[in-house]
């Protein structure tokens, strides 16, 4: 996109493009791949007529879906630009990390978290485009029935009845003739039917309560209800293993409009709402298991671009985000303990070793939430002789008002105890723990961002050229707007960040070495600040050990705070913002046959990332026998229970070695196939940690005892530690079959094959016990791990439930821990299953040349083509009834998605 025109050019079959007869000045390049996949804006001068410029653009290859839109979406309901919970469920549990080399580190840029394809900062200003010179229409509808799906590998009995069908509309042309134009698009998705999952459910001789108290009965008779009426149907896997369905209705609306305007031939003004609804009628496999979700996310976003010389672009922008959502328990599960009258809140029920499926949706509900996000930004470049000169600046104001919720239903924990087991101890009333908050949850809590960054681009010689720049970010500590939360730690305000890289192309061959090194920051997440809301007097939590079922009844039905005993949570003075040290070297080189060759060594050292750990446990204290009914009775400080602290003392330490090869589109075929080996530690916490005590897995970042030292009880494989990964990315553009005419040659015409395939290993974890007297240390927390007596299973992977049972074995462990020490197990030491994953899609153009362009496009794709299951971890709990056992799977059975697109 030039001052005074547009041009555009098609690739020939090599891939090589030429655009001639250009006027000096600075030129926006962009390229658009077969399958729609898009390369970021770069800007190029073009100096006298006579002389030439050479840019080259490497595509992703095409996945058989519709290209994203992340650059002008809205952000997250966690505040960092994406769902924290998403990004954590697929690192933690799915699959893992996408391992990315960073190429250059521009000072435009946040990278946190780049190297495992997920930056968490990431920010793209909207993007000046063309006028529309003419209008263009599209309509497309997508369907996945269960008829066509295959079940998974737990499944019981044929697949139920369940359907998704997605619309899109979309529209674009000029409103005013190379002047003014716009672009719009609708979307709703709808998703019912039922949902097939695996759940612990009681057998026939576990469903009537054993207490002696009537009351104690009646509400476990209540709780009892959540569970299915089905009785277990798989004894192969477990005695308790229930596979079973339940509904859900899903549905998603989604819409935005775009105006381009070019008020004179060196400017350029972009503007572009979007809006998104989301609503969520959950399954519940177990009554309350998951909340009714609704969501919106809003965004309006406009850009002014303009050109003062031939070198020299400015632009100015403002973005206003909104996210709100509403999550609240089901009717069904509010309704559980209705028998005891009316307004008697249902608690959330946890079994710590998974005996039986947990009862609620979780502490953290309900919550209601509003944040937004107020943003202006400038930046300008500037080419002059050798140097590329870049700089820009930013600042937000940033609104959250929330109402989060921490125990305020109530929390029974169970647990091996007392000398019985989890079930045993549930059936008999007898939880190991209670929990309680009180107050009004309700926060507004306000803050500023800013940025600024300044970067030249050099080129020394014509083979070598370097970039330099430096990248400032300063987060506010937010204040709350009616005073009722200090959160406790201060502004960090040394947050410079230096940049540095090379490319140097020895005898301007076909070999490039180059060389970057960069300093990224993260931010602090509002879920971690907002965890200082929580503390007496105005907000405190009643923590109970050993107590009777009945206490439920002794709780005020009310948020009235009761005057005692109180829990802790704090958040260090110490607490900074996690940064991250990160560095490339690669070796590229462009091959014979399109092909394109890179050996690539990436790595980071990550600091200050955030941890919570549990202080003020019980200690050992002479003449009293260490029992859970005594834990607060051995507390070093008798004014609270557990003192929950965040911390930034996480270091993350990741090595990379990567191979790429990539074929440029030539001949119909384009591919990439990356392989990456790596080693990825840490000491508890990593890049994605909140540390607000909602983490999977929720023990990330908590000593095993408050005597140890973070270093020695925690530092392992990261939480997402995949050492191997092969992953290989393909299209093909089938040839034609000869000349033929009509419908024949219409028919057999533009057919393309296309596809992901993902080899990777599993990623780590590790074997717990409960913390009563035989199984642990009797410190009041829930994060024993026990002595290993057999080192020979250190490192090895569980991934068959035919036999990691018979692998993994009780005998293996010994639980006889000192009071309020450790067992010599250490952190994240097994494997589980790794990812072999087949996304295949094929398709089918008809294209149609009358008074224009037209298409019509038929795409068939199979996800998880093979049906290969990707088992979960096996019980990883002592004291579980299924321990060693695999009982789930991380994936679902194939799933078979068509799809049509009509444009004209």
């Amino acid at each position: 996109e030039e001052t005074q025109f547009h041009r555009e050019a098609l690739t020939k079959s090599d891939g090589s493009y030429s655009i001639s007869e250009l006027q000096e000045g600075v030129y926006s390049v962009s390229v658009t791949g077969p399958g729609g996949q898009l390369s970021p804006r770069r800007d190029v001068v073009v100096g006298t007529p006579d002389s030439s410029v050479r840019m080259d653009f490497r595509l992703p290859t095409p996945l058989g879906q519709p290209p994203g839109t992340r650059d002008e979406g809205t952000p997250g309901i966690g505040g960092s630009g994406m769902d924290l919970d998403a990004l954590r469920r697929r690192l933690t549990l799915v699959r893992g990390p996408d391992p990315q080399y960073i190429r250059e580190f521009l000072p435009e840029q946040n990278y946190f978290g780049a190297e495992f394809g997920a930056a968490l900062r990431e920010f793209t200003p909207l993007n000046r485009r063309s006028v529309a010179s003419r209008w263009t229409y599209s309509v497309a509808h997508s369907i996945e029935n269960s008829v066509l799906n295959a079940r998974s590998f737990f499944g019981v009995g044929p697949l139920r009845p369940s359907r998704v069908n997605q619309y899109e509309l979309s529209a674009g042309g000029p409103l005013l003739p190379n002047r003014l134009s716009m672009a719009a698009q609708l979307g709703r998705l709808q998703n019912s039917g039922e949902v097939n999952g695996n759940v612990q459910a009681p057998k026939a001789d576990e469903r009537i309560p054993r207490s002696a108290d009537p009351r104690a009965n009646a509400i476990l008779a209540g709780l009892l209800g959540a569970f299915p009426s089905a009785l277990p149907n798989s004894p192969h896997v477990t005695e308790r293993q229930l596979n079973a369905n339940a509904p859900r209705k899903i549905g998603n609306k989604e819409g935005s409009l775009r105006l381009d305007f070019r008020p004179a031939e060196n400017s350029a003004l972009a503007l572009r709402y979007a809006i998104q609804d989301y609503s969520e009628d959950p399954f519940e496999l177990v009554i309350g298991e998951n909340p009714k979700t609704e969501t919106r996310n809003q965004g309006l976003r406009a850009s002014l671009t303009r050109n003062f010389s031939p070198t020299s672009v400015g632009r100015a922008g403002f973005d206003f985000d909104r996210a709100a959502a509403a999550l609240s328990i089901t009717e069904r599960y509010a309704n559980l303990l209705s028998a005891l009258g009316p307004g008697t809140a249902v608690p959330d029920v946890e079994f710590q070793a998974d005996s039986f499926q947990d009862i609620g949706p979780g502490n953290q509900f309900p919550r209601f939430r509003a944040q937004n996000r107020f943003q202006f930004y400038a930046d300008g470049t500037k080419i002059t002789g050798r140097h590329s000169v870049k700089a820009g600046a930013g600042t937000a104001r940033v609104q959250v008002n929330d109402l989060q919720s921490d125990h305020t239903r109530g929390t029974l924990v169970f647990a091996a105890d007392f000398g019985r087991s989890e079930i045993e101890n549930f059936l008999l009333g007898r939880p190991t723990q209670f929990l309680r908050t009180f107050g009004n949850p309700y926060r507004g809590f306000r803050s500023w961002e800013h940025f600024f960054y300044l970067g030249d681009q050099v080129r020394l010689t014509p083979s070598l050229s370097v970039s330099l720049g430096v990248r400032y970010e300063l987060q506010t500590a937010p204040i709350e707007v009616n005073d009722l939360t200090d959160v406790g730690y201060s502004t960090d305000r040394n947050n410079f960040a230096p940049r540095f890289g090379f490319a140097w192309n020895p005898r301007r061959g076909s070999l490039t070495i180059r060389g970057g090194y960069g300093i990224s920051y993260g931010s602090v997440f509002p879920a971690t600040y907002q965890f200082a809301r929580f503390n007496p007097p105005a907000h405190p939590t009643v923590q109970v050990s050993a107590p009777d079922v009945t206490t439920l009844l002794a709780i005020p039905k009310t948020q009235e705070v009761p005057a005692q005993r109180s829990a802790r949570n704090v958040i260090s003075p110490d607490l900074v913002t996690p940064y991250s040290h990160q560095y490339t070297l690669g070796v590229e080189s462009t091959l014979p046959g399109s092909l394109f060759l890179r050996l690539a060594y990436m790595g980071g050292r990550s600091f200050h990332l955030f941890t919570q750990n549990i202080e003020n446990r019980a200690r050992p204290v002479p003449g009293i026998s260490p029992t859970t009914a005594n834990v607060d009775e051995r507390r070093p400080d008798h004014r609270f229970y557990d003192v929950t602290k965040i911390e930034s003392n996480s270091i993350a330490y990741y090595d990379a070695a990567q191979l790429s090869l990539e074929k440029r589109l030539s001949r119909g075929l384009a591919f990439r196939a990356t392989y990456t080996f790596s080693k990825n530690m840490d000491l508890g916490g990593n890049f994605t940690n909140t540390a607000s005590g909602v983490e999977r897995p929720p023990e990330a970042g908590i000593l095993s005892s408050e005597l140890v030292s973070r270093r020695g009880d925690l530092k392992g494989w990261s939480s997402f530690d995949t050492p191997h990964n092969l992953t290989f990315y393909y299209a093909y553009a089938l040839p034609s079959v000869g000349h033929i005419a009509g419908w024949k040659g219409l028919l057999l015409r533009d057919w393309e094959v296309s596809g992901t395939t993902v080899f990777q290993s599993g990623i780590p974890w590790h074997v717990q016990t409960a913390d009563g007297p035989g199984f642990g240390n009797v410190d009041g927390v829930r994060h024993d791990r026990p002595n290993l007596l057999n080192p020979a299973i250190l490192g090895k992977s569980f991934d068959n439930p035919d036999t990691s049972g018979s692998l993994l074995r009780h005998e293996d462990f010994d639980t006889i821990i000192p009071p309020g020490g450790r067992g010599n197990l250490g952190f994240h030491v097994f494997r589980k299953d790794g990812t072999r994953n087949w996304n295949v899609s094929i398709g089918k153009a008809f294209r149609f040349r009358r008074g224009g362009e037209a298409s019509v496009q038929f795409r068939a794709a199979f996800l998880n083509l093979f049906n290969h299951p990707q088992f979960d971890k096996p019980g990883f709990d002592l004291t579980s009834p299924f321990f060693g056992r695999i009982t789930n799977t991380v994936n679902g059975g194939r799933v078979s998605q068509l799809s049509v697109r009509v444009n004209f």
